[in-house]
């Protein structure tokens, strides 16, 4: 038989666990982190090095961005609340980059080479995929793919890219 001290202490317990389990269960989980998997060819940027960054963006806000006030968040101190990431790549190398969705709005990529053409920034509309393929020509020209199992299927065979007879 149980003491009351003893069942009162149980109690409290029991009630601590309840609460601390509520408290948790209020917070929304962000959603996990997404990929990019970039590749830039040997001539891109002129072969030199060049920064890209990830920032949070509407519509209207990625149509008015300039190339001078996005190259002026790179290394802004202190950084700037809707940058998501800043990434060097070496143009003739590949590599992946894990980037955490904005809590609202859609995604802009911008690429800040050392001469940018119409190509330099992208939009990415939400909802954001798990993993996206960028490809950086040597003429600065930027391609993104989403990266999904279909695609890659598609890519292997090309039962989809060849018309078929009438």
């Amino acid at each position: 038989m149980l003491k009351k001290s003893n069942l009162k202490w149980t109690a409290q317990l029991c009630a601590i666990v309840l609460l601390a389990a509520c408290a948790g269960a209020g917070s929304p989980t962000p959603p996990p982190p997404f990929t990019l998997d970039v590749s830039a060819e040997y001539q891109a940027n002129g072969g030199h090095l060049f920064y890209f960054l990830a920032r949070a963006v509407n519509e209207k806000q990625f149509l008015l961005d300039n190339y001078q006030d996005v190259a002026a968040k790179v290394f802004a101190s202190p950084a700037d609340a809707s940058v998501l990431g800043v990434f060097s790549m070496t143009p003739g190398e590949r590599r992946q980059f894990s980037v955490h969705p904005p809590a609202q709005g859609d995604l802009a990529l911008y690429f800040l080479f050392n001469e940018p053409g119409t190509q330099w920034k992208k939009q990415l509309s939400t909802p954001l995929k798990n993993k996206y393929s960028v490809s950086i020509g040597a003429d600065n020209q930027i391609k993104i793919v989403e990266d999904c199992l279909f695609c890659k299927v598609n890519d292997l065979f090309g039962m989809f890219s060849k018309s078929q007879p009438e």
